[in-house]
C-alpha cells in the first residue's frame, strides 16, 4: 500500500466511502497516502469517519427499533426485516442485524490512522496543544476499534460444531485484502481481552469530559469518546463475558466479580444518578448520557407518532411490555392484594416510567387523547396500514416539541446514546447478585446490589420505602434476578438491549418464543372501557438462535472461517 489514494470530499470529513471488499480503501488517483499524512484535516478525516458510521438513532434496524423482535413490541410495517427474523426467516444470507462489512470498515481506517495518523503535525505551530491532539485521538481511535469489535461480538459470537464459543478474526494492523480469506477465528476470550487491551489504552489516552475553553480538551469536543465512554463499554464486555449463554462454568464466580467491579468502576466516576424527566429523551446534553449521538428532525415522530397527529404509528409496545411495569408502589400488577391494581383501570396508578414508555388508549398526548376504541381517530378501522396492532403506541422517545401538522412542522433533537448512566447501576445489580446475592458485598467495593436496584427504583419514582424490593431481597438470589431483568427491560427498552439481553441470559426457548399479545378497547354505554386480550403475532425462533450467523458471503469466499453451529 505505497499508493493508495483517497477521495478528496467533504464525504473523507464525514464518513468515507464504504468498502466492497473486506476493508481495502478505494483509488481515485486524485490524491496519495503521503499527501494524506501530510494534511492534518484529511489525516484526522480517516478517524472521523469511525464516528460518522455510528448510527444517530435507535431505529437502525430495518429502521425499526430490534424491540420489534422480542417481546416488547411489533411493527405495523409487515414489510419490515424485523418481522422477517422473528417468524423464523432469520438466515445467514439474509440478517437485519448483519454489519460484518461495515464493522471492518471502520477498523480498518482505525488501524491505518493508528498506524500514520499519531505522528502528524497537526499543529505545528504549537508544540503542547499538538501533543494534547495527538494524545486525544489516539485514545479516541482505541475507543472506537473496541466500539466496533464490541459490535462484531454480540452479533457473532457463537460455538462451532466442536462447540467452543468463538469470537470474530481480531485485525489490529492494516492487511492486505488478499489475505482475507487466511483468518479464523478467535476465541470469545480472546476477543474479549483484545477490547479490553483497546479500552485500557483510551482510558490513559482520553480525559474524563470535555469541559472547560481548552482547545483539544474542552466542551466543543461533547460527544467524542472519553475515559468513561471506555470504562463503560468495559463494563458492557465483561457483563456478556459473565452472562450464562457465554461464561465458562468453572469460571463463573470469577467472571460475576469481574463484571461487577467493572460496573462499579464506571459509578465510582459517574456518581449518583441524576434526576430525569420525560423530556431528557430528548435532551443530547441530558447529565443521564455518557456518551452520544444526536440529531435534529422529526424522522422518529413521523414513523410513530398515532395517525391523527399526522403519524405512521409504526412501533407498537406489546401487552407483555406494558404488564411488565409495576404499580407506582412498587409491586407487580399480578400481586393484586399489595399493588392495588384494578383490571377495570389498567393504566392507574402505574410506575412513572410506564407514562414515559407507552401511549395507551384515552392518555393525554400533545394536548389531546389517544383513542383506539372502534372508530378512533387512532383506530385500526380508521387508518388503516398506520395505526397499532397492539392497542398501544409508543411515548418513549418522542418530543412534545415536534409537530407534524401540514403546514405547522416543527422538529426536535434526538439522540443516541452508546451509554447511558443507568444501565452500569443494573449492570452492578446484574453482576453482584450473581456473584454474591442481593445484600453482600464482601470485596467493600461499598455497594450492594440491593442498593444498585434501589437507587434505580427511586430515581424511577417507586414509592418509598420500596417494600416490594424488600420482600424480593428477603427471597434470595433468584428472585432477585427476575427483578433485575425486569428493571432493565423497564429502563432500556427501545433502546435495542431486549434483542441481547434474553439471548445471552440464555432465557427457555419458551420465553424466547413468547407470543405477543395486545388489547382491543371498547367504550361501553357508561363510559367504561372494556379490555379484551389479542394475539398478535408469534415468534418463531430456532434453538441454535440464541447466537447469530457469520455473513454466508464470508464464510463461502473464506476457507478458514467457521460458521456457528446450526446455522
Amino acid at each position: 500500500m505505497n499508493k493508495i489514494a483517497y477521495i478528496l470530499t467533504l464525504t473523507i470529513l464525514l464518513g468515507l466511502t464504504g468498502c466492497d471488499s473486506f476493508l481495502e480503501v478505494r483509488p481515485d488517483g486524485n490524491f496519495t497516502e503521503d499527501k494524506l499524512w501530510e494534511d492534518p484535516t484529511y489525516a484526522e478525516g480517516v478517524l472521523m469517519n469511525a464516528y460518522d458510521a455510528i448510527p444517530q438513532f435507535y431505529t437502525n434496524f430495518s429502521s425499526d427499533f430490534l424491540d420489534c423482535a422480542t417481546d416488547n413490541a411489533v411493527t405495523n410495517n409487515y414489510g419490515s426485516a424485523l418481522v422477517r427474523i422473528a417468524s423464523g426467516g432469520w438466515n445467514a444470507a439474509s440478517n437485519p442485524i448483519d454489519m460484518w462489512s461495515s464493522a471492518y470498515d471502520q477498523i480498518r481506517y482505525i488501524n491505518l490512522f493508528l498506524e500514520n495518523g499519531l505522528d502528524v503535525e497537526y499543529y505545528d505551530y504549537d508544540e503542547i496543544r499538538n501533543e494534547k491532539k495527538q494524545k486525544r485521538l489516539k485514545g479516541e481511535a482505541y475507543f472506537l476499534r473496541a466500539w466496533y469489535q464490541w459490535e462484531l461480538l454480540r452479533r457473532y459470537a457463537g460455538p462451532v460444531e466442536g462447540g467452543q464459543i468463538m469470537g470474530f478474526p481480531i485485525i489490529t494492523n492494516v492487511i492486505d485484502v488478499d489475505d482475507v480469506p487466511q483468518l479464523s477465528r478467535n476465541t470469545y476470550q480472546e476477543c474479549v481481552r483484545q477490547i479490553e487491551v483497546d479500552c485500557d489504552s483510551a482510558i490513559n489516552n482520553l480525559p474524563e469530559a470535555y469541559t472547560g475553553n481548552d482547545l483539544e480538551l474542552g466542551s466543543n469536543h461533547i460527544g467524542r469518546a472519553t475515559s468513561i465512554a471506555a470504562r463503560s463499554l468495559k463494563s458492557r464486555v465483561f457483563l456478556y463475558a459473565a452472562s450464562p449463554l457465554f461464561s465458562n462454568a468453572a469460571n463463573e464466580l470469577q467472571n460475576w466479580e469481574q463484571a461487577a467491579r467493572m460496573a462499579d468502576e464506571v459509578i465510582n466516576v459517574i456518581g449518583s444518578l441524576p434526576s430525569i424527566n420525560s423530556g431528557f429523551y430528548n435532551d443530547p446534553n441530558s447529565p443521564e448520557i455518557i456518551m452520544r449521538r444526536y440529531t435534529t428532525g422529526r424522522s422518529p415522530e413521523s414513523a410513530n407518532y398515532p395517525p391523527s397527529y399526522y403519524g405512521n404509528g409504526r412501533t407498537n409496545p406489546s401487552q407483555e411490555l406494558v404488564d411488565a411495569f409495576p404499580m407506582v408502589n412498587g409491586y407487580p400488577i399480578d400481586d393484586v392484594a399489595n399493588s392495588g391494581y384494578d383490571s377495570n383501570f389498567p393504566y392507574a396508578n402505574r410506575d412513572p416510567r410506564f407514562y414515559n414508555t407507552i401511549l395507551y388508549n384515552d392518555a393525554d398526548f400533545n394536548g389531546d387523547s389517544i383513542v383506539v376504541t372502534p372508530g378512533g381517530k387512532d383506530s385500526e378501522s380508521v387508518s388503516v396500514g398506520k395505526a397499532t396492532r397492539t392497542g398501544y403506541y409508543l411515548r418513549k422517545w418522542m418530543s412534545d416539541d415536534v409537530n407534524l401538522t401540514p403546514g405547522e412542522s416543527s422538529s426536535d433533537d434526538h439522540y443516541f446514546a452508546l451509554f447511558r448512566k443507568v444501565e452500569f447501576y443494573l449492570n452492578y445489580a446484574e453482576a453482584a447478585n450473581e456473584a454474591w446475592g442481593p445484600d453482600q458485598d464482601p470485596l467493600g467495593l461499598g455497594l450492594t446490589a440491593e442498593d444498585a436496584l434501589r437507587a434505580v427504583r427511586q430515581r424511577a419514582g417507586i414509592f418509598q420505602p420500596d417494600n416490594y424490593l424488600n420482600s424480593v431481597v428477603a427471597q434470595g438470589k433468584d428472585a432477585f434476578r427476575e427483578l433485575v431483568h425486569n428493571e432493565r427491560n423497564l429502563e432500556l427498552c427501545f433502546e435495542n438491549h431486549r434483542f441481547f439481553d434474553i439471548r445471552r441470559w440464555n432465557v427457555a426457548m419458551e420465553v424466547l418464543n413468547r407470543d405477543v399479545t395486545g388489547v382491543d378497547v371498547v367504550m361501553n354505554e357508561d363510559g367504561s372501557y372494556e379490555y379484551t386480550p389479542k394475539l398478535v403475532e408469534k415468534r418463531n425462533y430456532q434453538d441454535y438462535m440464541y447466537y447469530g450467523p457469520l455473513p454466508f458471503g464470508e464464510i463461502v469466499k473464506s476457507e478458514n472461517l467457521e460458521q456457528n453451529k446450526g446455522w
